[in-house]
């Protein structure tokens, strides 16, 4: 299972994935690859064929942590330097074939203004969410 979490660390909340994943790398569980990111490049594709994959990632369109299963298809369009998860996702299946299974788990973010401190808010989040990816984790690697 590989885990990404990504986010700037520049930039408050949007910090948030990057959080969950260097959390869940220091409880080194077994079978899962944590990686906290900046952003998703289409360099990861190749890493997510035949694997099942966690996107995890700060947003402003949630009021709470959701999680959300991903298919591949309607990504973002042609490749740039950076990709969304379903981008991500199609790119992978055209490579190498695609992931086994995808979700994507949301945090909400409510500052993204320059600083390296979480709001209150997304820190309560943050802790909900690496509980939530913790669950898939095992849920798959068991």
């Amino acid at each position: 299972m590989l885990v990404l979490g990504y986010g700037s660390e520049l930039r408050r909340d949007d910090a948030a994935g990057r959080i969950v994943a260097e959390a869940l790398a220091e409880r080194a569980l077994p079978g899962v690859e944590a990686r906290p990111l900046h952003q998703l490049t289409p360099e990861l594709a190749e890493d997510l064929s035949g694997r099942t994959v966690v996107f995890v990632d700060a947003t402003v369109t949630r009021e709470v942590v959701d999680v959300v299963a991903l298919e591949p298809g309607d990504g973002q369009g042609p490749m740039t330097h950076h990709v969304d998860p379903r981008g991500l996702l199609d790119l992978a299946a055209s490579l190498d074939g695609p992931a086994t299974a995808a979700w994507v788990v949301h945090i909400p973010a409510h500052d993204l203004g320059l600083g390296t401190e979480l709001s209150e808010a997304t820190a309560a989040a943050v802790d909900e969410a690496l509980a939530r990816v913790i669950a898939l984790c095992q849920a798959w690697t068991s």
